[in-house]
Order: structure tokens, then C-alpha cells, then sequence
């Protein structure tokens, strides 16, 4: 590793979507990155463009649900003496269909991806930031957090678990000199609708139900934009775009206007075959 590096980021979900756009965005001269992702090929272009803008890159192949691997790959890669500075928790999955239609398996498995493995992460590197009295650690999570998603409870579920533990951690964080932030992200283009677990609907029939609600999509690359700006102008608890702020801000204090919303989503999800 060069002795020019001047600082360190670890970003998961870099094989495509908003992780990649985040790993892409942060590259530059005098930067390490550790990008994590599940696909070979799409990991190694992600690299490429990040090694192109001059970022020093290491990729580890990794899929979030094997938790004992990654228990492994921390404890061997990242040991105390080897300084993050930052730390993108972008990784994610979902699964669509009414709660009844769910299966037990399919909760398992959002669980290790979108919670256990996240927290495990920020387990790992919270502690040796806080040694070092140094370090953010930036968990991308969901607008489903603040309001639920009828036809995603799942999701919703964990999401929401990312916002709790960002709850606990952004004052002990403060109180040792790490930062700890929480980022509400809305619809973003993205594979995670295409790799989702389907039960007792499509993927065809989600994507015309979300099209049809009329909120805003964004591409990877503006969330990405958006996320990072965010974190450097020192947010700690923020939602992007700006349908989603109002929705999270409304959530709290206006709840039946996140319920007429509920209901108009799962009236369009019904009205489509």
C-alpha cells in the first residue's frame, strides 16, 4: 500500500447501485478504498473507474448473508492498527408482497443483509474509531424507516433497525469523536428491485405500482451525489429527495398522512394484475 494514502474508506454495496456510485465518487488521488460486493465482474469495473480517477483499490467478494466470512474478513483485514476513516454501509436487499404471502426464510435473509451484517460492520469499526478518537461510519438506509412500506414489512422492518441503532450511537459516537449518520434514501433506479424476493406479485407488477404512485426515481449516481454532500456538509440524520424529507418529517407529527399514503399505495398494488 503507498505511504502517499491519506485516507481510508470502506464502502459495501460498490457492485452496482448506490454503492458503486459512492465508491466511484470518492475515488481521487491520495484515497484507499475497500469496495465490498457479491458480483466478480461488477466489483472489478467498479475498481477499474475508482483505480482511473487515482484511488488506490482493494475488492473483497463477499456475500452478506454468510455472517461467519465476514466475521473473518474483518477480523484479517481490518485489524485495530489499520486506520478507516470512513465507513459507507450501502449493501441491501428486499423482498415485495403482502405479509401473509412472506416467508420465514425470506426474513432470515433481509435480516443478515440489511441488519446483522450492517451492524456487525459498524461493530467492528466503530471501536477501533473511537480508539483513535477519529472516523464517520455513514448507514444507508431506507424512508421506509421512518414510515413502513405496506407490500415490503420485511424491509421496512430492518430499515427501521438501522435508524434505531443510529438512535444509540449518534451521541456515544460524539462523545469519543466519531460520527455516526443515518441517510433515508426514497426510490433510486436501481438492481435491488430486479434481485428482490417476489411473493404473490412481480417485478413487473411492483414497478408499474411504484411508477404509478408519481414519486420521484433517482438515478444511483444523484443519491450517491446527494448522500456524500450530505455527510460532508455534517448532517447526521437526513432523507433524499426532497419528497422524502417532507415524508420524514411528516411521519412523527402527521401520521394519518403517511396512512392515506399506505392506503393509495396498496389500493394502485391491488388494482394492478
Amino acid at each position: 500500500m503507498s505511504a502517499d494514502i491519506k485516507r481510508r474508506v470502506v464502502v459495501t454495496g460498490a457492485s452496482s447501485g448506490i454503492g458503486r456510485e459512492i465508491a466511484i465518487m470518492l475515488a481521487q488521488p491520495g484515497v484507499c478504498l475497500w469496495i465490498f460486493g457479491r458480483g466478480p465482474e461488477r466489483l472489478k469495473a467498479t475498481g477499474d473507474l475508482a483505480r482511473e480517477k487515482g484511488a488506490e483499490v482493494q475488492t473483497v467478494i463477499l456475500d452478506f448473508s454468510h455472517i461467519d466470512e465476514l466475521t473473518e474478513i474483518l477480523n484479517v483485514n481490518f485489524p485495530e492498527d489499520l486506520p478507516i476513516d470512513s465507513v459507507y454501509l450501502a449493501a441491501g436487499m428486499t423482498s415485495f408482497g403482502e405479509f401473509q404471502y412472506l416467508k420465514s426464510e425470506d426474513l432470515e435473509l433481509l435480516y443478515k443483509v440489511n441488519l446483522l451484517s450492517p451492524i456487525q460492520m459498524c461493530h467492528h469499526f466503530y471501536r477501533h474509531m473511537i480508539a483513535r478518537k477519529s472516523g464517520e461510519i455513514v448507514l444507508v438506509s431506507s424512508l421506509s424507516a421512518f414510515t413502513g412500506y405496506p407490500t415490503a414489512s420485511f424491509y421496512a422492518t430492518t430499515k427501521a433497525g438501522l435508524l434505531g441503532l443510529y438512535k444509540s450511537l449518534v451521541y456515544e459516537g460524539k462523545c469519543h469523536g466519531v460520527s455516526v449518520v443515518h441517510v433515508a434514501v426514497g426510490y433510486v433506479n436501481s438492481s435491488i428491485y430486479k434481485n428482490a424476493i417476489y411473493r404473490n406479485t412481480t417485478y413487473e407488477r411492483t414497478m408499474k405500482s411504484i411508477k404509478k404512485l408519481g414519486f420521484a426515481i433517482l438515478e444511483p449516481r444523484e443519491a450517491a451525489q446527494k448522500i456524500v454532500r450530505g455527510v460532508e456538509r455534517g448532517k447526521t440524520n437526513f432523507a433524499t429527495p426532497a419528497y422524502a424529507t417532507l415524508m420524514k418529517w411528516i411521519a412523527p407529527r402527521v401520521p394519518r398522512l403517511v396512512n392515506l399514503v399506505h392506503r393509495r399505495m396498496l389500493k394502485i398494488h391491488n388494482s394492478i394484475l
